[in-house]
């Protein structure tokens, strides 16, 4: 398919001619769009790039197809982005590493203490490759294929930047 048709096939939306309500009871959305005057329920959002590109969200209706895509949630009206967003913390568990306490590594096996948003985390990564370096941004893969973060290393205090750059 050209990219052309990949592109007019994603409906981009405007963000201002769409409004969110979250449905609690059913982890799904309620979409409405100004320009078509169309309602849809049971919505479901996907972030097909949750890490690097975590503002694009495409819309799915119940039973899988894609109904629009919004380039930068970041751009909706406050109440909609918010209930996006709470439904998309419920779907895509990320914790942001804030904090490292302990890294000790033994062969090609690191085991890692942490502090995140989420609370303490203690997990386990096979090798260097489950640490991928995006700028200043650290993307974590653990032995049981959890992803965490580290949204900015410079962020970090002094003894966890440390950690990070002796290691890796």
């Amino acid at each position: 398919m050209p990219l052309k048709d990949l592109i007019k096939n994603l409906n981009i939306v405007n963000p201002k001619d769409v409004t969110i309500r979250l449905n609690e009871k059913k982890d799904s959305l309620t979409l409405l769009l100004k320009g078509e005057n169309a309602i849809y329920t049971d919505v479901i959002p996907e972030m097909p790039f949750p890490i690097s590109y975590p503002e694009f969200v495409i819309l799915k209706d119940a039973k899988g197809s894609d109904i629009c895509t919004i380039k930068n949630m970041k751009k909706l009206d406050k109440e909609s982005r918010r209930n996006l967003e709470r439904l998309l913390d419920k779907m895509y568990f990320i914790p942001k590493i804030v904090k490292i306490i302990r890294l000790e590594a033994s062969g090609d096996k690191f085991e890692w203490e942490t502090i995140t948003n989420k609370g303490r985390r203690r997990f386990k990564t096979r090798g260097r490759s489950s640490v991928t370096f995006i700028g200043n941004k650290i993307v974590i893969s653990d032995t049981d294929d959890n992803l965490y973060e580290i949204e900015d290393i410079q962020s970090l205090d002094r003894k966890s930047k440390a950690i990070i750059q002796s290691t890796f």
